[in-house]
């Protein structure tokens, strides 16, 4: 039915209708069919392109733009109890206006406009056969000697909207006035713009007042909350300052997610700083006044809106939160005073807890360590050339600054499978019997400072498949209460005395020193490890966190 085709059927109704009847639109819901007043009808559209609304009832779908206007949607199945289904070529909006306010309401079809008489109309049961409550309903129309059944809505309660053009002895407003100042209020409005930053959450834009925005970050290594609520994802340092850093998706009601993009919005609240993670952020935009409507009350859901901004004539929506009805400031101070006490604690006890410092790499899943004494420094991987006849677990050689290293295969000598270099392969330089020496591994994780009671001895029953290999090994640390295992090796382990004899053969000086690769120098300890690297704005690239390396250029 078009919007035409109503407006005859209005002016029908005001002029010929009989005061014994009353025109309905009837639609369907489920198996049900229901019937509004023609009068509080304004159209009937197809779905539009709808925009979510983040923990606003079950049965508000979002909001659309209705030729410049924000329009609030429901699911009229799901408001009247009735089981959810996806939309279908027969679905249609009802664009229903209740004291002027718009509401739109989805419905399964419009089947036609009903001229029926009041005789024919008996008031509602309590309980319908389809489980619909009937306080939404005015009435139950029969015809068909009782064969077909039309349920008519009463759309104020089912939209939930109180008459807000009347006043307090129930006489109508004369909204004229009001209509004039609203005229006015939008040219001085046009003059006036606000400046917000844009991001994406999920499908949808949001935005926050620039004002409360103090810098972008890119994510890094993020520590746990234990104990802390899903959305707390942890504890950031920033510049000595701990910034707690909650999902803003899971706060929205969605799902989880790693995107490449994501970055961490830092927003000021009352004086709390607070990190929210976002899928991606867009832009710093510039939005006349004129263009933000305020959330409408149906779709407003909870405090999080605060008002939505409409752009490219209404295309391109924009949900502007509101941050002091977003973020729990008190569960916000008490992760930061949490963590506060646990340091200070930490501190305390730092003079009588003995800690070992230890440079941790993969092989395949698995997660091995070097005690950092051990380490002189780390090395991307660069040429290497092989030796004839030189024991299966060495690679090679390379030239590092002048100086010819002999390389371990660390994955040979593990009995591993072997894995072709990528760009997370490393080499760690080590002392082996007085020689430098470099050892292959896949990727080299962390820097790490544990407890040393957390570092067990070797069980016996340990081995790699080689008789004596579990004497590479010097203990088995617990990190994360067992959570996470990484098994200690002992350079001075890893070759025999005759394999350390072969290896002193391969050392010594090149005549002629070919570039070397850029070596990622770790901090010698026993000095203690320096602060955690800060994560940087979003311009700037960011070192990997606890890393103690330098990149030479």
């Amino acid at each position: 039915m078009t919007q035409s085709q109503i407006a005859t059927e209005k002016v029908s109704a005001s002029g010929k209708q009989d005061v014994d009847e009353q025109q309905l639109v009837c639609f369907r819901l489920a198996d049900e069919e229901f019937g509004v007043d023609i009068n509080t009808v304004r159209e009937i559209v197809r779905v539009p392109e709808i925009t979510y609304i983040p923990r606003a009832p079950d049965y508000v779908r979002g909001i659309a733009n209705l030729r410049g206007n924000v329009l609030p949607v429901i699911d009229g199945r799901l408001r009247l109890y009735l089981p959810e289904e996806e939309s279908t070529e027969r679905t249609r909006v009802l664009i229903l206006d209740i004291d002027g306010i718009t509401t739109g309401m989805v419905v399964d079809a419009v089947n036609e406009v009903k001229r029926i008489a009041n005789k024919d109309v008996e008031p509602p049961p309590a309980v319908t056969q389809g489980g619909v409550d009937s306080s939404f309903l005015r009435g139950v129309v029969k015809l068909d000697e009782g064969k077909r059944l039309i349920l008519t809505i009463r759309p104020d309660e089912v939209l939930n909207i109180e008459s807000n053009k009347r006043d307090s002895s129930g006489a109508m407003i004369d909204t004229a006035k009001t209509a004039e100042q609203k005229a006015d209020k939008k040219d001085k409005d046009e003059l006036m713009e606000l400046q917000f930053v844009s991001f994406v959450v999920g499908d949808e834009e949001y935005a926050f007042d620039i004002g409360v925005v103090k810098e972008i970050l890119r994510l890094t290594e993020i520590t746990a909350v234990p104990n802390a609520p899903s959305h707390v994802r942890g504890l950031l340092t920033v510049r000595s300052v701990l910034l707690p850093i909650l999902d803003l998706r899971t706060m929205l009601g969605m799902h989880e997610t790693d995107a490449e993009d994501q970055r961490v919005l830092v927003v000021e609240v009352e004086g709390l700083t607070v990190g929210l993670l976002v899928d991606k952020v867009n832009e710093v935009l510039r939005v006349p006044v004129s263009v933000i409507d305020d959330t409408p009350k149906l779709a407003a859901g909870g405090q999080e809106l605060r008002s939505v901004a409409q752009l490219d004539d209404g295309k391109r929506l924009i949900l502007i939160l509101n941050e002091r009805g977003l973020i729990d400031l008190d569960e916000v101070s008490e992760i930061i005073d949490a963590k506060q006490d646990q340091a200070s604690s930490e501190k305390r006890s730092e003079g009588t807890v003995e800690e070992k410092q230890l440079v941790t790499f993969f092989l395949g899943d698995e997660e091995y360590g070097f005690e950092i004494t051990q380490v002189q420094e780390i090395n991307r991987l660069g040429d290497v050339t092989r030796l004839p006849k030189a024991p299966s677990f060495v690679a090679g050689v390379t030239n590092l600054r002048g100086q010819v290293v002999p390389l371990i295969n660390l994955r040979q000598r593990f009995n591993l499978e072997s894995k072709k270099a990528d760009d997370r392969t490393r080499i760690i330089i080590v002392d082996l019997g007085g020689h430098r020496t470099g050892i292959i591994v896949d990727q080299v994780n962390e820097v790490l400072r544990l407890l040393a009671k957390d570092i067990e001895p070797t069980p016996s029953i340990v081995s790699f498949s080689h008789e004596d290999s579990s004497d590479f090994m010097s203990g088995v640390c617990k990190v994360d209460n067992g959570d996470r295992m990484i098994l200690l090796m002992d350079t001075m382990k890893l070759l025999s005395t005759h394999e350390t004899k072969v290896l002193e053969g391969m050392s010594g000086k090149s005549k002629k020193p070919a570039a070397a690769p850029a070596p990622e120098v770790v901090a010698k300890a026993p000095a203690p490890a320096p602060a955690v690297s800060e994560p940087e704005p979003v311009e700037e690239d960011i070192p990997q966190e606890e890393l103690e390396m330098v990149i030479e250029e």
